[in-house]
């Protein structure tokens, strides 16, 4: 009787979790854990929830663009607040597109001013993020693409080499 109740339990828990997590919800869930990982510094995290077949219009990878949100977060020592607006989500195939602007607010040095500079001229446009179903489990969203309509890559910049990081 004990196991006939825990398999119900886990049935129940999967069905559960699997209805929370489908469709445009699950996406809209797995985007703001993304946003709040990166918020907290949890860089790990954000790089599990970009996908193998990640590709830009910047000629990233999954572990360029992980390196590249590094890059950028390491120089907010003292502070780090990434605020994300939504302006639409939209089903395209088998992904969703979740787009709206990506803010981000802190402190750290003189290239953390530099770099806040540099930022607030892609801040006004948004950004679209292609979310996409990736595994069995309910939860299993990844980033499969990120677009933004002018934001560039200044030539040189290799992500991840410490050197270059900040030509961006």
């Amino acid at each position: 009787m004990k196991f006939s109740g825990l398999l119900l339990l886990i049935l129940f828990f999967f069905i559960f979790q699997s209805v929370r997590w489908s469709g445009e919800n699950g996406a809209i869930k797995a985007h703001n854990k993304f946003i709040d990982y990166f918020s907290e510094r949890r860089l790990g995290k954000c790089s599990n929830m970009i996908s193998e077949l990640y590709s830009d219009q910047w000629k990233f990878n999954d572990e360029e663009i992980s390196l590249a949100l590094r890059d950028l977060a390491k120089y907010f020592f003292l502070s780090f607040e990434v605020n994300w607006e939504d302006y639409s989500i939209r089903h395209s195939e088998d992904s969703y597109l979740i787009t709206g602007t990506l803010k981000i607010e802190g402190a750290g040095n003189q290239a953390t001013d530099f770099i806040m500079k540099e930022m607030r001229k892609y801040q006004h446009l948004p950004f679209t993020f292609h979310w996409s179903k990736t595994g069995m489990t309910p939860w299993a969203w990844q980033i499969t693409k990120i677009e933004h309509p002018t934001l560039s890559v200044p030539n040189g910049y290799i992500p991840g080499k410490t050197l270059n990081s900040l030509r961006w």
